[in-house]
């Protein structure tokens, strides 16, 4: 199948935050599509290695990335942006953690767009949400990543699961409604195919181990071709998120990925 693609990640939210938060944006999501509340992370569940895992399609062990700082042998296995460029297909990144620059080698996104956070909660994620929104109606790009870190900052400074971290996710839901009713009102929300998942959860103040806390996260996909309100039974893994990325754009999956497709998730 071909369709556009918009990925959008709250950093560290775990699904049942979602479940006590006030989001009716992402209600809607998983309410009209294909979902999950225990797809599974990477180890170690730290932003950086899970992103290369996201992207990239394989495991910190393969790719090489355990940490927050890149390491340049990941690059041989190519990310979801990369491939999507080779094809053809237009490619857009919008994101406020300058570490994420390493998702796709040079020459391969049409936009790339930073504005990285200062502190958690100062707007930061509000203003990536928004020039995301204005390139999607101008440029409608093939494939689009938005990325928003004010969760997992929150997390860290007041604790995961706690009244500022819950407020976050709501804020950030917020910003999400305002992205997705600014492409319904320039007629093009139903070109898109959204992605939504999380990198990881979180527990006390930190994240990175095998606890089910930092391990679990959401994985909704909602499109015109996706089951609706349908909870998907087969496993989810973080690195099923490029291949299936792939599906959607109708492009070649690369031979080294280990992730694969969630076909569980589509009408046919």
């Amino acid at each position: 199948m071909k369709t556009k693609v918009l990925v959008v990640v709250f950093d560290g939210c775990r699904p049942d935050a979602l479940a006590q938060a006030h989001t009716p944006q992402l209600d809607a999501l998983w309410q009209t599509g294909a979902y999950t509340w225990s797809a599974q992370s990477v180890m170690p569940s730290i932003t950086l290695p899970a992103h290369m895992s996201m992207w990239r399609g394989v495991k910190p062990e393969t790719h090489g990335t355990h940490t927050n700082v890149f390491n340049t042998a990941t690059a041989a296995y190519p990310s979801a942006f990369e491939v999507a460029h080779r094809a053809n297909r237009s490619t857009a990144l919008f994101y406020s953690w300058e570490q994420l620059r390493d998702l796709s080698s040079p020459g391969h996104l049409m936009m790339s767009y930073c504005r990285a956070a200062q502190a958690s909660d100062d707007g930061t994620d509000e203003m990536v949400v928004s020039a995301a929104a204005a390139y999607l109606i101008a440029e409608q790009p093939d494939l689009a990543f938005v990325y928003c870190g004010d969760t997992d900052l929150i997390g860290h400074d007041f604790g995961w699961m706690s009244d500022p971290y819950i407020a976050t996710i709501e804020r950030l839901d917020q910003a999400l409604g305002g992205l997705l009713n600014a492409l319904a009102r320039a007629q093009v929300r139903e070109h898109y195919t959204l992605l939504f998942l999380s990198d990881h959860g979180g527990h006390d103040h930190d994240h990175g181990t095998d606890a089910m806390e930092d391990m679990t996260i959401p994985w909704f996909l909602n499109g015109p071709q996706i089951r609706r309100g349908y909870a998907l039974q087969q496993p989810v893994n973080l690195i099923d998120t490029a291949a299936t990325i792939a599906y959607l754009l109708d492009v070649p999956r690369p031979a080294v990925w280990d992730g694969q497709p969630v076909l569980e998730a589509f009408v046919d």
